[in-house]
C-alpha cells in the first residue's frame, strides 16, 4: 500500500509557506515553529501527545514522493497508510493504539511527528 499525503489546512482558507525557525522538545512538551513567508508571522504548532518525531533534510523526499502520492500542494499534511508509522510500530516495545502521521515540509526541512491527539496550532 502507497503512502498518501493529504494536505492538513493548518490556516484555514489559504496555502502557507514556512521556514522553520526552532524544534523544541523540553519538559514544556514537543514544539515546532515556523515563520510564515507570506505574513512574517510566527506559527507555532504544539504536539502535547506526541510519540516520535524526525526532522530532516528535504533532499529525502526525492525517493518518497516516487512511493507517494499527494506530495507537493503546500507544507503541511496528514499522512495515510505511513510508512513511518508502520516501522515505528514494529520497532517500539510499547503497544499504541491509533497514531497520526502530521508532517511539515518547507524548504530545507521535513518535520515527520507521530501524534495520539490533534496539535494545537496558533499564529504568535
Amino acid at each position: 500500500m502507497r503512502q498518501t499525503y493529504e494536505v492538513w489546512d493548518v490556516v484555514p482558507g489559504r496555502i502557507v509557506r514556512v521556514s522553520v525557525e526552532g524544534v523544541i522538545d523540553d519538559w514544556e512538551g514537543f514544539r515546532v515553529l515556523l515563520r510564515d513567508h507570506e505574513t512574517d508571522r510566527v506559527l507555532r504548532i504544539a504536539f502535547s501527545a506526541h510519540v516520535a518525531y524526525l526532522n530532516r533534510d528535504e533532499s529525502d523526499l526525492d525517493g518518497e514522493a516516487a512511493r507517494s502520492d499527494g506530495l507537493g500542494r503546500g507544507c503541511f499534511y496528514r499522512v495515510r497508510g505511513s510508512e513511518f508509522e508502520a516501522r515505528f510500530k514494529a520497532d517500539s516495545a510499547r503497544q499504541f493504539g491509533d497514531l497520526k502521521h502530521f508532517a511539515i515540509i518547507t524548504d530545507t526541512d521535513c518535520i515527520d511527528v507521530l501524534a495520539t491527539e490533534e496539535p494545537e496550532v496558533e499564529q504568535l
